[in-house]
């Protein structure tokens, strides 16, 4: 089982405090980590030797946007290579904005829910399914 940390990438503080504790009642170890913006999480992922678990972005960010983001990572290969799952994790979204996220070579587009079991369902159905997939070591 993978325990790296998970880096969440969203500017809305509420929503960082939604994740949190919706995250705390589930039964997984990886720690969150929570970044307000891509040059943040760009910074971290060019600094930190160990490979995180999984980033989830908003598509919303402030400067830099979280498909600006995906394509960051895709065109700097010290980033790229270490095959780090990019799953997108929106309040809304638009076919164009699932397509765009698809074509940057994101691994899923999840819309946050309106309830607290809604966001508790999906973060178990995307851990576990990254828990169980294999990547390039």
């Amino acid at each position: 089982m993978n325990t790296a940390p998970i880096l969440i990438v969203d500017d809305d503080l509420d929503d960082q405090e939604f994740l949190q504790e919706a995250w705390k009642e589930l039964d997984f170890t990886n720690k969150l980590i929570f970044f307000k913006t891509a040059e943040e999480v760009l910074n971290y992922l060019k600094q930190e030797k160990e490979s995180p678990f999984l980033i989830i972005s908003d598509v919303n960010l402030p400067k830099m946007n979280g498909f600006e983001l995906k394509e960051k990572i895709l065109n700097d290969t010290s980033i790229r290579y270490k095959s780090i799952p990019f799953v997108f994790f929106s309040n809304t979204a638009t076919n164009k904005q699932i397509e765009k996220s698809y074509d940057l070579g994101s691994n899923g587009f999840f819309i946050k829910g309106q309830s607290m079991t809604e966001i508790k369902n999906t973060f178990t159905n995307i851990v576990n399914y990254w828990q169980k997939s294999k990547t390039p070591e």
